[in-house]
């Protein structure tokens, strides 16, 4: 099970380690975004320091309403009791987790401040 908390601002915060293709890590706190589909997004930062590699490039309408194209790469993240591969997308000054990431578990928060958030295997059917 991963756990976190709800911030001041009523958002979900998550601490992640994130590893790039040369053994490089980080830990970085996501905000949980159901608005967001895919699985991660990092700051371009964030990306540089892992070594990351791109992989693709891409395009999205932002929840302000503005169109935004972006650089997608591949790294590991340490999730529900292993490393996962994920695509990230390099894409504003937050860490986001979305909803591909979240496929297959259980969210769970108490949306006030110092919440818990939980998000856990759901169990094989």
């Amino acid at each position: 099970m991963i756990r976190g908390v709800v911030n001041a601002r009523r958002e979900a915060i998550v601490a992640l380690r994130v590893r790039g293709p040369n053994g490089a890590e980080a830990e970085v706190d996501g905000v949980v975004d159901s608005g967001f589909t895919a699985s991660l997004a990092l700051p371009a930062v964030a990306v540089t320091a892992l070594g990351l590699a791109r992989h693709a490039s891409g395009g999205a309408v932002l929840a302000d309403g503005s169109v935004r194209e972006f650089d997608i790469y591949a790294a590991d993240v340490a999730w529900t009791g292993g490393w996962r591969r994920v695509l990230v997308y390099a894409v504003g000054d937050e860490v986001l987790l979305g909803m591909s990431l979240l496929g297959d578990h259980k969210l769970r928060i108490a949306v006030v401040p110092g919440g818990v958030v939980e998000i856990a295997p759901l169990p094989a059917e």
